[in-house]
């Protein structure tokens, strides 16, 4: 490779012409359910859902006026005033609030009009006519979903136009929705509120977005000052910075080829390719770096050192390998192809190392006197304090020497110390803490939260007949009565948890989850059959009627997909701030009442002659991002079983040992296991950031092994003893383990600047896995060594040979 480095450094050109114009076309994936596999009920129920009433394309616009009541009439027709500017947005398909409802009863004093043969507006509010029965039905309906039990907080409910792109992008109807947002203060309220999930989509994610390119950037040149600082070496900073965009670009490309999407999981996707390339650029510099100082050539420098580490480096890419390829077990789609996607990257950087390190590592240079300049150099000059290191890492050897038995019990003792605690761990399912607090949208979130009842919003969707009969909304009515008593209690007893059902419970310190809102069409109707004139109507005719007032967005109550099905919806409303248990109780006792309800023998025989295989559903984002993270976390151990049995085959084969691939699982797997069995003891809630960090961390980590233990083989085949090699080892690459890890602390720790908290949270844990990884990486595993190998011959027998020159 040295000898052709010219034709690799074209080739890996061409790579880079070919993959660069597909790299740019890699788009973002934003959709939440497509965070399960395809087959996963939990996303099929939810696109039926979306498919059949279009939920997905829903804003909810929301303001705060506290004359919404004022019997002039003032708050209502401000309402309608701000309804109707949302209307004339292009994007708007329709919207509805209180004000079309008051329309709507104002048009039950013309029943001609009603029926759509007149037109005109009201001339009075009903609605505000505090001794009409039918007014009182409907504000008692409608509170919680178009406004606030107290009537301070109003909001509209905005139905998308499906269409994407062109004039009515999400985007730009979004802008326009902000827009008349902040034109409130200018009436003396303020700000208006966007909440749903297309805001969620293009706030959130749009910040998941630029975290991924700005990460990128502060990662790289992080990591190259590491380099230009340490080792004042121009060179080596470029060719770091080379090895990594040529891998990023090259690694998008074929995810463009490959028909990949990235998602919110793998926003940090250019930052880890980052940390691995640079990790490892730094070991082959290291290598360089100690054949330099046998006053060699620099074209017989990098010979050397590619001799003694393309095992090492090949391995260690093959680990990072499986370590992310580990994740491809989990059942959260996007988490499966982020392993996919890193195993892929670290691949790619590896052939990135041996195409472009040996070209650039010997072209000459003749602008010296500008590197001189700025103090640096176009050679590689050796680390500051580097005797001071090694004398340090013997002093360690010396110590663990001394305490082998000590210091592995004590690795043993944190080990099942940690066990225990990851057994605790919680999930957090409040998906909007993942947001900075201080960011609209959580403003929003945490309004709709306290005021409207719960921003958890999920529904039921119930198979209807052909034409509604009283009977059938009547059985809607009692199912819904039975939702409503629904209670979800916790009970604290010396720091236990335990949990009933009951409704009514009275227990000291205990805190309850129920539903806050349950509505359907059989509501509507029920509360329209107050009104003598439409208590005379079929239940067709008040259906007519209702969706002439309210258009289109009747379609979210009750839908026809096909002239030979039709579905009502049951909308719940719930407190998204909940304990993850408590979550799972209400949705599972939702899920089994709907099941009791419907099973009775006269929805029995409906379902077979109008609705044969179809069932209720229930479904919603509510439901879908409770069960988003507990199903990161339960695969997470599986993940890492897999991981740990890969990287034990592949370590077994790199170092022909077994049993010495067997030692490296502890080392590397215990700072992991620390970091969850500290959030398990201390009761830290575990997001998908954290879940993540076991299989990936064991995958990073284990490349200090694997030089550690390489570079000791190499010793005892040389003839050295077991005290020799080991010394060798732990003082030459002791230094290499250091300064990667270095380079990955960084490359991790610039995560933290995001404001995704996911992403935070996995950057400071992998940071703190890694800094946990160097000590026992050059604590742990000596002692192990020392304890397996000395004590009981756990290794290959190498042959003594005559000691070769150093």
């Amino acid at each position: 490779m040295i000898r052709w480095r010219w034709i690799c450094f074209l080739i890996s050109m061409v790579l880079l012409a070919v993959a660069w114009p597909a790299s740019q076309k890699l788009s973002f994936d934003r959709s939440l359910h497509r965070m399960f596999a395809p087959n996963d009920p939990t996303r099929t129920d939810f696109e039926f859902l979306q498919s059949t009433f279009g939920i997905a394309d829903l804003v909810v616009f929301a303001y705060r006026d506290a004359q919404l009541w004022n019997q002039d009439g003032s708050g209502i027709e401000r309402l309608e005033s701000i309804r109707e500017r949302i209307e004339r947005i292009p994007g708007i398909e329709n919207a509805m609030d209180l004000s079309k409802v008051d329309h709507m009863l104002g048009q039950l004093e013309q029943p001609l009009s009603f029926l759509g043969t007149l037109s005109g507006k009201a001339k009075v509010h009903p609605l505000l006519n505090q001794g009409d029965a039918i007014a009182s039905e409907f504000r008692e309906l409608f509170e919680g979903q178009t406004h606030s039990r107290d009537g301070n907080l109003i909001a509209i409910a905005c139905l998308l136009k499906s269409s994407r792109g062109g004039e009515h992008s999400t985007s730009q109807t979004l802008t326009a929705l902000r827009g008349i947002a902040g034109s409130l203060v200018e009436q003396g309220m303020d700000t208006g509120m966007l909440v749903g999930q297309p805001v969620m989509i293009e706030e959130g994610f749009d910040e998941i977005e630029r975290d991924g390119a700005r990460l990128s950037v502060v990662s790289t040149v992080s990591l190259a000052l590491l380099i230009l600082i340490g080792f004042r070496s121009l060179r080596w900073a470029i060719i770091s910075i080379a090895v990594v965009q040529w891998s990023q670009i090259v690694t998008r490309g074929l995810l463009y080829w490959m028909a990949w999407d990235l998602t919110m999981v793998s926003s940090m996707l250019a930052s880890i390719i980052t940390v691995v390339g640079v990790a490892t650029t730094m070991h082959w510099m290291l290598g360089y770096q100690r054949a330099m100082k046998s006053s060699l050539t620099p074209v017989q420098a990098i010979s050397q050192s590619m001799n003694s580490l393309w095992r090492p480096i090949f391995w260690a890419c093959i680990t990072d390998a499986i370590g992310f390829a580990s994740l491809s077990f989990a059942k959260v789609g996007p988490v499966q192809d982020y392993g996919y996607m890193m195993a892929i990257g670290s691949l790619v950087v590896l052939c990135g190392i041996f195409l472009l390190v040996p070209a650039l590592a010997l072209v000459p240079v003749a602008p010296k006197r500008v590197a001189s300049l700025l103090g640096l150099s176009f050679s590689l000059r050796q680390i500051s304090g580097d005797e001071r290191l090694q004398a340090l890492l013997a002093s360690v050897l010396n110590k663990v020497s001394g305490s082998a038995i000590a210091v592995s019990s004590l690795a043993f003792a944190l080990f099942l110390i940690a066990i225990f605690g990851s057994l605790r761990l919680k999930v957090e399912t409040d998906f909007i803490k993942n947001f900075d607090p201080t960011a609209p949208l959580v403003v929003a979130y945490r309004a709709v939260e306290r005021d409207l009842g719960g921003a958890g919003v999920w529904d039921i969707i119930l198979p209807a007949p052909k034409r509604l009969t009283q009977e059938y909304l009547d059985q809607v009515m009692a199912m819904e009565d039975r939702l409503r008593s629904i209670e979800v209690r916790t009970i604290e007893v010396l720091g236990t948890e335990a949990t009933n059902e009951v409704s009514g419970t009275n227990a000291v310190n205990a805190t309850a989850l129920r539903l806050t809102k349950v509505m359907s069409f059989a509501d509507a109707d029920r509360a329209s059959r107050s009104s003598p004139i439409l208590g005379r109507l079929s239940i067709e005719a008040r259906l007519l009627g209702m969706q002439q007032v309210m258009g289109s967005f009747l379609q979210s109550l009750i839908a026809q997909p096909s002239p030979g099905e039709r579905y009502l919806r049951v909308m719940l409303r719930s407190q998204e701030q909940a304990e993850a248990f408590q979550k799972e109780l209400l949705i599972n006792s939702v899920r089994k009442t709907v099941e009791e309800a419907t099973s009775i023998e006269q929805w029995k025989k409906l379902f077979e002659r109008e609705a044969r295989n179809q069932i209720p559903t229930v479904s919603g984002y509510y439901v879908l991002l409770a069960e988003l993270v507990s199903s990161v976390v339960a695969d997470q151990w599986r993940c890492f079983a897999v991981a740990t049995l890969g990287i034990w085959i592949a370590m077994s084969i790199a170092l022909r040992s077994p049993w010495l691939a067997l030692l490296t699982i502890v080392p590397n797997a215990l700072p992991s296991f620390c970091i969850l069995g500290w959030m398990g003891w201390t009761g830290m809630r575990v997001n998908l950031g954290a879940a993540m960090i076991a299989a990936v961390s064991m995958g990073l980590s284990v490349d200090s092994s694997l030089h550690y233990l390489i570079r000791y083989q190499r010793e005892r085949k040389d003839g050295r003893s077991f005290d020799e090699s080991l010394a060798t080892a732990q003082s030459d690459i002791g230094i290499a383990i250091l300064l990667s890890t270095l380079a990955l602390v960084l490359g991790f720790g610039s995560l933290a600047s995001s404001n995704f908290l996911p992403t935070v949270v996995f950057g400071i844990t992998a940071s703190i896995s890694m800094v946990g990884g160097l000590v026992c990486n050059l604590v742990v595993l000596p002692a192990l060594l020392k304890l397996c190998v000395r004590t009981n011959g756990c290794e290959l027998q190498y042959p003594r040979v005559a000691r070769r020159s150093r």
